[in-house]
């Protein structure tokens, strides 16, 4: 799928190991730059913080530490306009209803394709061209 997008700068969330490589081969396939990951919530939000050029989170829900991605979302709202898109192998409506509360771009459901990945970088972009 061919798009007119410029290369985006991407954090990932991810506390799995094996999905944070995934993610970031999906990412280098699509001609984004992956500026930065981590496990944990904590983490994420200082990350996000510090960088600051970040234009698109992909953040897992459940994380390695105490933070949950939707609280480290909340967290990262207040005081960057990035765009988010939750990745998740919960089906805990809770979650969603949270979520929902943070101006998300999408919410996968694990295991993800490119594909997936791809619509939702289309939704948090959409190209200009007709």
């Amino acid at each position: 799928m061919e798009t007119d997008q410029t290369s985006k700068k991407v954090l990932i969330v991810e506390d799995d190991n094996i999905q944070q490589i995934i993610l970031e081969r999906f990412i280098n396939q699509m001609g984004h730059t992956v500026i930065g990951s981590s496990s944990k919530g904590a983490q994420a939000i200082e990350s996000a913080l510090r960088i600051g050029a970040v234009d698109i989170i992909l953040m897992d829900i459940n994380l390695a530490d105490e933070i949950d991605g939707i609280e480290a979302a909340k967290e990262i709202k207040k005081h960057r306009n990035v765009k988010l898109v939750y990745i998740t192998s919960s089906d805990d409506p809770n979650h969603l209803q949270r979520a929902n509360q943070t101006n998300y771009v999408d919410y996968l459901k694990k295991p993800l394709s490119k594909e997936n990945l791809e619509s939702a970088f289309l939704k948090a972009f959409p190209t200009t061209a007709s």
